[in-house]
């Protein structure tokens, strides 16, 4: 069964490269631009990955990730952030956060990190 894959990122950029990367490796992926496009999708169906960026218009990552969580708490969150201060990687303790990267991330880095969270939520 081919995983669903959620990018929720208001940098379009992102959102265009992850999501092509990811069709190229057989998942199928979704995309959202705010937190609020994001839970409309997790309405619809759930997810087997979220990959988030933590500075989102209106609600922020944590709290989409907390939300995503709530919903469904075997749904493994990715973090993501361009800005890493102390403060970044305190939230990124938060339980509700399985890993987190900083932007800009090495692609294959990046997929390596999605393959062994997906893999962990496929078992």
């Amino acid at each position: 069964m081919t995983q669903r894959i959620l990018i929720v990122d208001d940098e379009l950029g992102i959102c265009h490269v992850l999501r092509s990367v990811l069709l190229s490796e057989a998942y199928y992926v979704e995309t959202a631009m705010s937190a609020k496009e994001a839970l409309a999708k997790l309405a619809v169906a759930p997810f087997d990955l979220a990959i988030v960026d933590l500075y989102l218009p209106g609600i922020n990552g944590l709290q989409l990730a907390e939300a995503i969580r709530f919903l469904d708490p075997h749904t493994p969150v990715i973090l993501m952030t361009a800005y890493g201060t102390q403060s970044f990687e305190a939230m990124a303790c938060h339980p509700a956060i399985t890993a987190y990267v900083h932007k800009p991330f090495d692609l294959d880095v990046m997929l390596a990190l999605i393959r062994r969270t997906a893999l962990r939520q496929a078992n």
